[in-house]
C-alpha cells in the first residue's frame, strides 16, 4: 500500500476487513511487525496476533462502526490517528476511540480504548 494515502484510508479499510473476518485483506493492511494492544498494556504481534483478533472478534460478534472524524498527528515517519467507535458486541454497545499508527501506508498498531 503506497504511503502517501490519505493516513485514515488503511484504518478505515481495517476495520471493514475487520467487520468483514477478512483475514487476507487485513494481512495486505497491516505492518509485518503490527502491535494490537489492550487496556491492560499486554500486545498481539504479528500475523499470529492478527489471526487471534480476527478469531476473538468472530467469537464475541465483535463489530467497530466510526463515529467521527479522525484526528491525526505525524511524527517520525508515523502517523498516530485516533477516532470514535462504537464497538457492538453481541448485543452489547460501548463507546470508545481506536487508536492506531500509521507507518509506510500500513496498521503498525491498533487498539480500541472504551470511554464507557
Amino acid at each position: 500500500m503506497a504511503s502517501d494515502l490519505a493516513p485514515g484510508l488503511p484504518v478505515r479499510l481495517f476495520i471493514e476487513a475487520l467487520n468483514a473476518r477478512d483475514l487476507d485483506t487485513l494481512r495486505t493492511l497491516v505492518a509485518d511487525d503490527v502491535e494490537f494492544r489492550n487496556a491492560d498494556g499486554a500486545a498481539l504481534r504479528g500475523e499470529e496476533g492478527l489471526r487471534d483478533i480476527v478469531m476473538a472478534a468472530e467469537d464475541t460478534d465483535l463489530l467497530l462502526a466510526r463515529e467521527g472524524a479522525e484526528r491525526v498527528e505525524g511524527h517520525d515517519g508515523i502517523d498516530h490517528l485516533t477516532v470514535p467507535v462504537r464497538v457492538l458486541v453481541g448485543r452489547g454497545e460501548l463507546h470508545g476511540t481506536a487508536v492506531s499508527d500509521i507507518r509506510d501506508g500500513r496498521v503498525a498498531a491498533f487498539a480500541v480504548v472504551s470511554v464507557d
